[in-house]
C-alpha cells in the first residue's frame, strides 16, 4: 500500500516536471538572415510593447504574437546595419537616452525606472540595448543622408510669414499618425484601418499597420505648430474634430491617418526668428524620417528571412 502511494506522488511529480519543462521548451520562430527568433525572444518582445502601449492588452495572443514577431525583425535588421557603422558605444549617449526614455513614461529617475521594470519582469540591460540600437540606427541615417537634406529657408521664412498674417486664428495641435505604404487595393486596406481603430483604438492600430518610427508608441507625434504643416494636412485638420481621424492623405511613398488629438490657440506674437529655426529642424527631421523608412524597406528586401 505504501508502495502504491509513493509510486502515484513521484508520478504526479514527474507529469509536472515534465509539463513545467515542456513549457519552458525553447523553439525557432524566425531565422533573420544568421540570427535566430525564438519563443521566448517574442515573449520578452511582448513585455516591450506592452511597456510602450497597455492597450495592446485587448489584442488577441495571435495578434500579439505576430506583432512582436515583426517588431524583433525590425530592430534585427536595423541592429546588423549598425553593428557595420558602431564599433564602440558612447556612454554619454547611453545616459541621454536612458533619461529621455524614462522621462517619456512618467519617472523622475532611473532607479524608479528599474524598480518599474522589475515589477513587469522586464530585463532593464535588454531593454536598454533596444533603446540603444534605435538611437544609434537614427545616427546612422544622419550620416548617411544628411548631405541629400533639401532646406529652402526663404520659402519656409514667406510660408511662416504668410500664415501669421492671416486674419485666421492660430492654432497648435496635438497628432498621432498612422502611416502606410502605397497599396493597388488600397480602398480594403483603409476599410481594415478604420474597422481595427473602431475595435482597439488609434495607439494600438498604429503599432499593427504603422511604417513609422512612432508606430511604437502609438503614432504619438505630439504638438505641432500649423506652420509645421502642409497645406493639404492643415485642410484635413480643419475639419477634424478633436478626438477624430482625418481622411487618408495621400504622400510620396504612401498614405498617412492623422488623429487630432487635441489643439489650442496660438496668442502670442511672431519671433521669426526662432520660428523659422525650429521650422528647419522639424522640416530636417521630416526629411530624415522619410529617408529611414526607405532605408529599412531596402534592407529587408536584401535580408532572407525564413518563417517556421
Amino acid at each position: 500500500m505504501l508502495f502504491k502511494k509513493l509510486f502515484f506522488i513521484y508520478f504526479i511529480f514527474f507529469l509536472t516536471f515534465f509539463n513545467y519543462l515542456k513549457s519552458q521548451e525553447i523553439t525557432i520562430i524566425s531565422k533573420i538572415d544568421n540570427t535566430i527568433i525564438t519563443n521566448i525572444d517574442i515573449e520578452i518582445e511582448k513585455k516591450y510593447l506592452l511597456l510602450l502601449n497597455n492597450n495592446l492588452k485587448s489584442l488577441s495572443e495571435k495578434e500579439l504574437f505576430k506583432l512582436s514577431k515583426n517588431s524583433l525583425v525590425r530592430e534585427i535588421i536595423k541592429k546588423k546595419e549598425v553593428d557595420k557603422l558602431f564599433l564602440k558605444q558612447n556612454e554619454k549617449i547611453e545616459k541621454s537616452i536612458i533619461e529621455n526614455f524614462y522621462k517619456r513614461l512618467g519617472f523622475n529617475k532611473k532607479s524608479e525606472l528599474i524598480k518599474f521594470l522589475d515589477k513587469k519582469k522586464i530585463n532593464f540591460t535588454n531593454l536598454k540595448e533596444k533603446l540603444v540600437i534605435e538611437a544609434l540606427w537614427n545616427q546612422a541615417i544622419y550620416r548617411k543622408f544628411n548631405n541629400k537634406i533639401r532646406i529652402d529657408e526663404n520659402l519656409i521664412k514667406k510660408e511662416i510669414i504668410n500664415y501669421y498674417k492671416s486674419k485666421d486664428k492660430k492654432y497648435e495641435y496635438n497628432l498621432s499618425e498612422i502611416v502606410v505604404e502605397n497599396e493597388k487595393n488600397f480602398n480594403i486596406k483603409k476599410k481594415e484601418i478604420y474597422k481595427y481603430i473602431k475595435k482597439f483604438g488609434f495607439k494600438t492600430a498604429a503599432i499593427k499597420f504603422s511604417k513609422s518610427e512612432t508606430s511604437k508608441f502609438g503614432g504619438e507625434i505630439g504638438w505641432i505648430r500649423g506652420t509645421r504643416l502642409s497645406k493639404e494636412i492643415k485642410n484635413k485638420i480643419s475639419i477634424t474634430n478633436i478626438g477624430q481621424i482625418t481622411e487618408p492623405i495621400q504622400t510620396s511613398n504612401g498614405y498617412l491617418f492623422l488623429k487630432l488629438n487635441d489643439k489650442k490657440e496660438i496668442v502670442e506674437k511672431l519671433n521669426l526668428e526662432k520660428e523659422l529655426k525650429q521650422q528647419i529642424i522639424f522640416e530636417k527631421n521630416r526629411q530624415l524620417n522619410q529617408f529611414s523608412f526607405n532605408y529599412y524597406k531596402k534592407l529587408k528586401k536584401n535580408t532572407v528571412i525564413y518563417e517556421n
